[in-house]
């Protein structure tokens, strides 16, 4: 009986896993806000079972900002682990409203996962 709960209770601590179910993503505060520019930034909290996730932004003037929606998108790379990504945009206008968020993506854009979306005004 002693053995059957040893391996019971190896069986259970074998079969946890933390690994998140899905990518988890968050948005950070835009940066370096300019006239016609931004530096926009997202974290890869937990990549999930979903490996390599392409990674990228969405940004517009509407706050509607799905792969299919939006007018800008622009994929970065692809990752395996967490981590943190950041690009400079550059051509924005000037005393303009933009939203931006992460996404990532299984390899054909099948399942598109999302962060928060952050707004910004452009300066004057």
């Amino acid at each position: 009986m002693k053995n059957w709960c040893i391996i019971l209770i190896l069986f259970i601590l074998g079969c946890q896993n933390n690994e998140a179910s899905s990518p988890e993503l968050v948005t950070d505060d835009a940066q370096q806000i300019g006239a016609t520019s931004v530096v926009m930034g997202a974290e890869i909290k937990a990549i999930g079972p979903v490996r390599p996730v392409n990674f990228g932004f969405l940004w517009d003037t509407q706050s509607d900002l799905s792969i299919v929606a939006s007018k800008n998108k622009i994929v970065l790379g692809s990752a395996s682990e967490p981590r943190k990504f950041s690009i400079k945009l550059d051509n924005l206008t000037a005393s303009t409203i933009y939203y931006y968020r992460g996404f990532a993506a299984n390899e054909d854009f099948s399942k598109i996962y999302y962060s928060n979306t952050v707004m910004f005004s452009t300066l004057p």
